[in-house]
């Protein structure tokens, strides 16, 4: 059994960028729009928040000015793969690490 308080419980940078970018995804979205069990695997599109294209070009370029960074054709990696909360969190962070 681990204590309370520990190194285990304290909020990571990681911590951090998930919950701007679930921030981010949620205003997008709506709030008619987000599923009541949302979580970092949530889908962005269907099945998940329901982001159209339009949507999800929004949600990018807030994620590119809320965390000064740019996925740009030349960038690796890019958004391309990006399905999910946690997996667009994983991208910007590596993009600011």
């Amino acid at each position: 059994m681990k204590p309370a308080g520990g190194a285990q419980d304290r909020p990571t940078a990681d911590d951090a960028i998930l919950a701007r970018v679930r921030a981010i995804v949620t205003d997008i979205a709506g709030a008619g729009r987000v599923p009541a069990d949302a979580g970092p695997d949530t889908p962005l599109g269907e099945e998940g928040f329901w982001l159209d294209s339009t949507e999800m070009l929004e949600v990018i370029l807030a994620c590119e000015r809320e965390f000064g960074i740019s996925f740009g054709a030349d960038t690796s990696p890019g958004v391309e793969g990006v399905s999910t909360v946690r997996s667009l969190a994983e991208a910007i962070r590596i993009q600011v690490t």
